[in-house]
């Protein structure tokens, strides 16, 4: 029963973290709603940034609410971001720069504002679904997270294959399909003046967004919870179904327990928890098991490691969201130079598609990846490992967009980001668990998220201005400084990255 209740968990996780990456599919719609808003691209990016922000600021404090709370209280804030953030932002587009309008009223604040929620709402989901999946699964941690992942990098994705599916002109003639005139049927109190011209694929997608999101989190609310063992499991090493050892110890699933008791004071006694690498030869050997860290608030600020991680995750998640939140840019940028350019907004919609499958790929990837190669019985290779090649992949893929001077091209940059991007954040949580401890792991997380938010938020508006003032020159010329300056970030990753792999005895051995 408890091996089919985890696998529960671990579905209804992976539903909620579909509508935990819609993010990604900013660049989906900002050139539509930049064109019907009239924003500049500084304006554009500093609302997608705002998304960002919301997704990695309030990780430190919801990280927090679900190590203590459990993920019910951030699921219901989540389901009611989503939803209202998505809402507003279509009911923006709805009413447009008419007099009177959500726009002309609120202005750029107010669209901000809409994004940040949705990021927040993001970031609820997703703390929920990793933290239970996290204590949920213990030998096969990094595997299991990655599946979670792998939905939250497949959201853009999967979104836009409903959308042509169900929204698309090719699937629909004059709104004759029964889920386009549902969608098309429901009222927006929010929409003002001026609506939309028929047949704009942009109000449905946005409305589409806030419906899937309601219903994935109602989804996670239903089912998410951690799975602990029973006490009497916990006296004696018990072996999983596939016939290995399932590391696990009863301090460890104590201090589980111990986060579900808020006013409770944690375990006096030495916690421990069994760490793959320190294994002997044999796999049933119970001898290998190393102290338990539970390194959290401003004890991070003493760890060398926390800042080496903090700047590396940082540095290329500053690259992969400049690229992601301006890939619907760039696609304008070099369709308007290039004769022969297909139809930007299909080209637009299937590299985000592109986008979305290989950062799915690259969690996945890293996460099985790294968990088989660590458990491997000749070569055991350390999780670290992946930082330097994910960052080298990073380099080459910022480097061949400098490269390309046709749309039809920008497949590679895309694809390559879309890899690298997946394969960084499908390790960076459980990496951060193994070194710092899972106790406050949530939380730890979340501390280490501010980097991507600080870092993606600087990439961005500073792509904004490159483009901005660079308006007299046409195609490449006019955003190619920018990728020089994110190449140079890219570079920094792979030093940063090859330090932590292979200068930091004490990360090797811990993080694995």
């Amino acid at each position: 029963m408890g091996v089919r209740a985890r696998y529960v968990v671990l579905a209804a996780a992976t539903v909620t973290s579909l509508s935990c990456g819609l993010n990604y599919s900013f660049s989906a719609y900002a050139p539509q709603l930049a064109t019907r808003l009239a924003l500049t691209s500084t304006q554009t990016n500093a609302v997608g940034a705002a998304g960002n922000m919301g997704v990695y600021l309030s990780s430190p404090v919801i990280g927090r609410i679900v190590d203590h709370r459990g993920p019910k209280p951030t699921l219901v804030f989540a389901a009611f971001a989503l939803t209202a953030g998505y809402f507003i932002i279509r009911a923006f587009y709805l009413s447009g720069t008419a007099d009177g309008g959500l726009f002309a009223r609120f202005g750029l604040p107010g669209l901000v504002a809409a994004e940040l929620l949705t990021g927040m709402g993001s970031t609820a989901g997703l703390s929920s679904a990793g933290n239970s999946v996290a204590k949920s699964f213990r030998k096969r941690r990094a595997a299991a997270l990655s599946v979670v992942l792998s939905g939250f990098g497949l959201s853009a994705f999967f979104y836009s294959t409903l959308s042509s599916v169900f929204l698309h002109p090719r699937h629909r003639s004059s709104l004759s399909h029964p889920l386009a005139l549902s969608f098309a049927s429901i009222p927006d109190p929010l929409a003002l003046k001026k609506p939309a011209r028929e047949g704009d694929l942009t109000t449905d997608f946005l409305l589409l967004l806030a419906v899937g999101s309601l219903v994935s989190m109602l989804v996670g609310l239903a089912f998410i919870r951690p799975v602990l063992r029973e006490s009497k499991e916990t006296e004696t090493i018990p072996e999983s179904v596939d016939g290995e050892v399932d590391e696990v110890d009863a301090e460890s699933v104590a201090a589980e327990i111990d986060t579900q008791r808020p006013h409770s004071s944690p375990s006096s006694g030495t916690s421990t928890e069994r760490t793959p690498l320190l294994r002997s030869q044999s796999s049933n050997s119970t001898s290998s098991v190393v102290p338990d860290r539970n390194i959290t608030g401003l004890a991070l600020l003493r760890e060398l490691d926390f800042y080496l991680i903090f700047m590396f995750n940082g540095l290329c998640a500053g690259v992969g969201l400049c690229y992601i939140n301006n890939l619907g840019t760039v696609v304008r940028a070099l369709s308007s130079f290039s004769s022969s350019a297909p139809n930007p907004a299909l080209l637009q919609s299937r590299l985000v598609s592109l986008l979305s499958i290989l950062n799915c790929l690259g969690r996945l990837l890293s996460g099985f990846g790294s968990d088989y190669l660590l458990h491997h019985p000749r070569f055991p290779l350390p999780r670290v490992l992946w930082r330097p090649l994910t960052a080298c992949v990073l380099l080459s893929s910022q480097l061949s967009a400098l490269a390309v001077s046709s749309p039809k091209a920008l497949w590679i940059p895309t694809a390559l980001t879309g890899l690298a991007h997946g394969c960084l954040f499908g390790l960076s949580g459980i990496i951060g668990l193994e070194r710092f401890g899972i106790k406050s792991w949530s939380q730890t997380n979340g501390v280490l998220a501010l980097a991507p938010a600080l870092f993606g938020q600087s990439t961005n508006l500073l792509f904004g201005t490159i483009y901005d003032s660079r308006a007299v020159l046409i195609g490449k010329a006019r955003y190619a400084p920018a990728f020089w300056m994110t190449s140079g970030m890219a570079l920094c990753a792979v030093g940063v990255g090859g330090w932590l792999a292979g200068g930091r005895r004490e990360m090797r051995r811990r993080a694995g």
